[in-house]
């Protein structure tokens, strides 16, 4: 509150209509739970239109990113502030909404999805509660604006938004009516986009610890509605931990192939269900592609089968399929990941001194026998760990 950047926010809000606008949500959520704010949004009895042309006169920067649902996005200092004017639904579909501006902050309130996010704070910092968010701040617990079902209805995507905050926020045992309506509307999750789905998932995931979330997902059938499986949690558990022990940044990407605890073909399949990105693909692919799997677990005390592991797999691919291995073991050497990770991230490899030329010299055609013929010779460079010259590789490959 005290930046200069939500200052000036501030000050153009309150000089438009004093006492009029609040901020809203996550930041006040988080804020009074000592977390991290990364959004800040504001409400508003300011109207869209004039929000957007008082941002301007002040000389700051305004986006119309949901005109018609009451939204401007402010960014002064480079950090955006989402503004909304306040308002209550008139019609929805589970996905989409129509509204109508109010200046009622109850009205406002009772169409938010859980009490937690339905706290206000006013510019001077004092806490407004019209849904009783306050005592769920307490329990840590997440329970929705009055009908659970009619909130889920409403939007189908607050089911997952619901196993999200549990992962990040809850604590205890999760409200029951919350947790038996996401179980029994399950089936509406099939009407969002994968886009969105894929995008919650990563942020649920990339909590400190999900597991507990992804124990009532699976419980209730949630998870096996969005990838079509139940997934394995022995594995994700065990990545957490790692994760945990070692001060590690959470790694969404390679706790969904922990969870999701299948092969390539089950990963193109999911992949391409959830619409990842290229990039996502190809880390999932890599991370179990059977190419080198004899030689990542035989990398665990050979240091000839990590750098064969390396050259087939990568050096991220090799440091993912090293972390499954030692998280699929039942007792894995406690460290022996981290020295891999570390020696991948660090090693470089040697340039295969021959090349297809070189043969072409010695009289081969250009086609399969000469490519044949290559491939033989660079698995025994490989083998001898990279020590043969060139002259040695032609001289074998003439006898």
């Amino acid at each position: 509150m005290s930046a200069p950047e939500t200052r000036a926010v501030i000050d153009m809000l309150e000089k438009e209509r004093p006492g009029g606008s609040r901020f809203v949500g996550g930041c006040v959520r988080n804020a009074l739970l000592d977390t991290p704010v990364a959004d800040v949004d504001i409400s508003t009895q300011i109207l869209p239109q004039r929000v957007l042309d008082i941002a301007r006169s002040a000389g700051l920067k305004a986006i119309p990113t949901g005109l018609e649902h009451g939204t401007i996005t402010v960014v002064f200092g480079g950090v955006p502030y989402e503004i909304t004017t306040l308002r209550k639904d008139v019609a929805t579909d589970g996905r989409r909404a129509v509204v109508e501006f109010s200046e009622r902050w109850e009205e406002d309130a009772q169409r938010r999805d859980f009490r937690l996010n339905a706290l206000y704070a006013d510019f001077h910092g004092k806490i407004h509660d019209p849904t009783g968010g306050l005592e769920d701040l307490e329990e840590r617990r997440f329970v929705f604006v009055g009908d659970a079902r009619k909130r889920i209805r409403e939007d189908y995507l607050r089911t997952l938004r619901l196993f999200r905050f549990q992962a990040w926020y809850g604590q205890g045992d999760p409200d029951e009516v919350a947790i038996s309506a996401a179980y029994e509307l399950r089936d509406g999750l099939s009407t969002l986009s994968v886009e969105r789905v894929w995008s919650e998932l990563k942020k649920l995931l990339a909590a400190p610890d999900p597991g507990r979330a992804i124990e009532l997902m699976q419980a209730g059938g949630i998870l096996n509605q969005l990838i079509g499986v139940n997934g394995s949690l022995r594995v994700l558990s065990a990545i957490i931990d790692q994760d945990n022990d070692y001060g590690l940044a959470p790694d969404a990407l390679l706790r969904f192939v922990a969870l999701a605890d299948g092969g390539p073909e089950r990963m193109r399949t999911m992949a391409a269900n959830l619409k990842m990105s290229n990039a996502e693909v190809q880390r999932l692919q890599g991370a179990v592609d059977p190419s080198a799997r004899e030689d990542v677990h035989g990398a665990f005390g050979d240091l000839a089968a990590a750098e064969r592991a390396i050259m087939a797999l990568g050096a991220q691919a090799f440091e993912d399929q090293a972390r499954l291995a030692a998280a699929g073991e039942t007792a894995p050497p406690p460290r022996d990941w981290r020295l891999l990770a570390k020696f991948a991230a660090e090693w470089k490899q040697p340039d295969f001194p021959v090349n297809g030329g070189d043969l072409i010299l010695m009289g081969y055609e250009p086609g399969p026998m000469l490519g044949d013929a290559l491939d033989e010779l660079k698995a025994h460079w490989i083998a001898e760990r990279f020590e043969p010259s060139k002259d040695e590789l032609l001289a074998r490959l003439k006898q």
